[in-house]
Parts: structure tokens; sequence; C-alpha cells
């Protein structure tokens, strides 16, 4: 897997609470390491979206994914490589999260190893264990019988909603 890349840039979007200030990416980056679900937003060949819940994780600087060959997500980013991670509370307070960025493929077996382990350290004994709802994915993404994504992040955001509202906007390019 590659390192992380530089820190993104930092800043406060105009649709935040007076006084708000952006929340440091390294708060962001610790919740997009412990956020479990996430939706993923592809777009079709005719630009309807395609919006499917996965598992993914952040690491090495960018969100990691997995999907069958023959999937939706897989045949729109074969046409269209631009997709969004996004994740949140599901409740009127909290903090969701967006991620915008580019999908390409990993075929690297060191990168799919590094990625294996990261989703077995991320998700524990639901990948781990035989009772576990998605046994055999880490083993899966080691031997190649499942695709997996790097999503580079082009920007992403922190939307914080309760008393004081907040919308951070990290931007990498």
């Amino acid at each position: 897997m590659t390192g992380d890349p530089a820190p993104p840039r930092t800043s406060l979007g105009p649709y935040s609470s007076a006084g708000a200030a952006p929340a440091p990416w390294e708060a962001t980056e610790w919740a997009l390491r412990r956020i479990q679900k996430f939706q993923l937003c592809t777009v079709r060949p005719d630009g309807r979206p395609h919006v499917t819940p996965l598992l993914a994780i952040w690491a090495s600087g960018a969100m990691w994914f997995t999907t069958g060959e023959d999937e939706q997500k897989a045949r729109n980013l074969a046409i269209n490589r631009h997709c969004v991670l996004s994740a949140g509370t599901g409740t009127l307070t909290g903090v969701d999260y967006v991620i915008e960025g580019t999908a390409s493929p990993v075929t690297d077996e060191d990168a799919r190893e590094a990625v294996a382990t990261a989703f077995e350290e991320a998700y524990g004994w639901q990948i781990t264990r035989e009772d576990g709802t998605w046994h055999h994915l880490a083993d899966a993404v080691r031997a190649g019988t499942v695709r997996l994504y790097r999503v580079r992040p082009d920007k992403a955001f922190a939307f914080a909603a309760g008393p004081e509202a907040s919308e951070t906007r990290y931007r990498w390019t």
C-alpha cells in the first residue's frame, strides 16, 4: 500500500454556524477508521446514480472496498471511476462524512495482503470467525477472487449538526 498523502487543506464551508471552527483532519480521519458501513455512489453508463451500502475502510490515505466482478458498481466503475463514499449517524445530530474521489482496481499482492489485514482489524470477528457475516472476505481479498478498489480522495466533507452546525471541507487537489 502507498503511504499516507500530505494532509488535506481544510476550510470551513458557508453552511456553518457563526463562530464554528473546522474539524481538524485528524479527527475526521480517526472517525473514518472506525466507521463500519458506508454508502457507495457510482454512475451508471446512462448517467443515473447507483448507491449501495458496503464495508469499506480508511487506510494509507485512501478508502478501500471490495465488490464482485459482475456487480453493478464494478460495471459502473469500469466506465467511470469517479465515486462518492458517505457515512452518517442516521440521526439529526452528530457528524456525517463524504469522501469524493477516483476508484482504481488493485491487483498488487502486497497491497491486497495489507488491505485484507486492515479489513480484519477493522471488522474483527465479523470477518475472522466462521459465524461472521463476511467470513472469508479477507481470504477473497488476498486471493484476488473479489475486486479490490482504492479510492484516492480529491475532497471530503464533515457535516456536523447539533447546537452548532459546521461544514468542514478537505481538499487534496
